[in-house]
């Protein structure tokens, strides 16, 4: 029983493979068109870089808004709230990713300009629409969402990754960002410090697109789907 099973397996794997040659023409054609289509999307596409920064909080708070905090009758409330942040790396982070400091980049380095070059109108230094200039807020939303990563590693380690298509601004925005913090800490009183171990410099390779990979990845997709129509195919034909 077992053995007829085993033979039953062989004769339709044999089958598929036979389809499949049958098919071979289209399945070809079709993984062709498609790495071909995706390399040159590819070529098309906007060159991205990416610059990394690494920080290190080296010393817990000691007074300021963490003192204040802990002595505060409401501590217990507050501790709940920011959901068990201990160690000074947690609070680095929270910090990083405030509206408060997304705009100091953005003011810095003018990036509602950068963001929205196709609305601005460099011979008049306006915007081509006064009545709907860009928004702070849609701003502050891409370049945490789309332009800005923060890693933290066990060792209490940040690692600040800023990626555009400007390597040098990339890396200025990186950098920037450990100022940024720096003051906005002074201005809430807290007293944790911050190292730079590792500034960021502009990138000479391009992070995005990936080329090789995305062709790659539409080969076996296409091979995928290509099996699968070949299958359809073979079996409305047979029924036809």
């Amino acid at each position: 029983m077992q053995e007829q099973t085993i033979r039953e397996s062989e004769m339709n794997l044999l089958d598929y493979g036979k389809i499949l040659w049958r098919r071979k023409i289209m399945l070809v054609i079709l993984c062709t068109l498609s790495v071909g289509i995706t390399m040159i999307v590819s070529l098309m596409l906007p060159k991205y870089y990416k610059s990394e920064a690494l920080i290190l909080a080296i010393a817990p708070e000691s007074g300021g808004l963490g003192a204040a905090l802990s002595a505060s009758p409401l501590a217990g409330a507050f501790a709940g709230s920011l959901g068990g942040l201990t160690s000074p790396a947690d609070k680095i982070l929270v910090f990083l990713k405030s509206r408060t400091v997304a705009e100091m980049i953005i003011r810095r380095f003018d990036l509602l300009r950068v963001f929205n070059g196709d609305k601005w109108d460099g011979a008049k230094g306006a915007w081509k629409d006064p009545a709907k200039p860009p928004l702070m807020e849609d701003a502050v939303k891409k370049l945490g969402r789309k332009i800005t990563v923060f890693k933290k590693s066990k060792e209490g380690s940040i690692t600040i990754i800023v990626e555009w298509k400007d390597p040098k601004l990339a890396a200025q925005i990186a950098n920037y960002y450990v100022v940024a913090l720096a003051e906005f800490m002074k201005d809430k009183s807290v007293n944790t410090t911050v190292q730079i171990v590792d500034p960021a410099i502009p990138a000479e390779r391009k992070s995005s697109p990936r080329i090789a990979l995305n062709m790659a990845m539409a080969g076996i997709l296409s091979l995928f789907i290509g099996v699968i129509l070949a299958l359809v195919l073979e079996n409305a034909q047979k029924k036809y």
